[in-house]
């Protein structure tokens, strides 16, 4: 089975636009969020900031956290995955990369949109590729800047000698602005 990676903008027409089960976050240590973590917060209302200000989700410790997204934007479950606090080196990488992978594999999901971190000096696209290889799915949407996430992941596809194709990200033909709960009569 060929593994399809589509690549587009991380943006909030982006996130509107996907059609995919879920939303798999790689939170940092940045605060305020940024990338897609700091898009699907705005969009969740501040909910994943919440959870890190309470203390429920430590992301410096590693700690996973799954959010419903309430049909503030398409993807159902929004997995939150912490990196390490510590400098994110290929080993962390590749073990917090498998770790995503095997948690979105365990809850059955078979397409899901998610960011890659950009630490220097880290082959990201080349670690991602190897882990994503053994975790096939339907749909595996990345969001950053596209030109260069399309480069590195051809490069390493091709380093890797990999059974994948890199396409662009092409938005739902019904994908046309926030996709928003129901609003309801606010009672003075």
């Amino acid at each position: 089975m060929t593994l399809r990676i589509e690549v587009g903008e991380a943006s909030l027409a982006s996130l509107d636009a996907l059609r995919v089960e879920a939303l798999a976050l790689l939170v940092g240590p940045e605060r305020p969020l940024v990338g897609l973590a700091g898009l699907a917060d705005w969009r969740l209302c501040g909910a994943l900031s919440r959870a890190i200000r309470s203390g429920h989700f430590v992301p410096e410790l590693e700690e996973a956290l799954l959010l419903p997204s309430s049909g503030r934007f398409p993807p159902g479950r929004v997995f939150c995955f912490g990196l390490p606090a510590v400098r994110l080196d290929a080993g962390a990488l590749a073990a917090a990369s498998r770790r995503v992978l095997d948690a979105l594999a365990r809850a059955h999901c078979r397409s899901f949109a998610t960011s890659l971190p950009a630490p220097p000096d880290v082959p990201v696209a080349r670690i991602w590729l190897e882990e994503s290889l053994r975790h096939p799915v339907d749909a595996e949407v990345i969001l950053g800047e596209p030109r260069a996430l399309r480069r590195d992941l051809e490069a390493a596809r091709q380093a890797l000698l990999a059974d994948a194709e890199i396409v662009s990200f092409l938005p739902h033909p019904e994908a046309a602005g926030a996709v928003l709960p129901p609003r309801s009569a606010v009672v003075r």
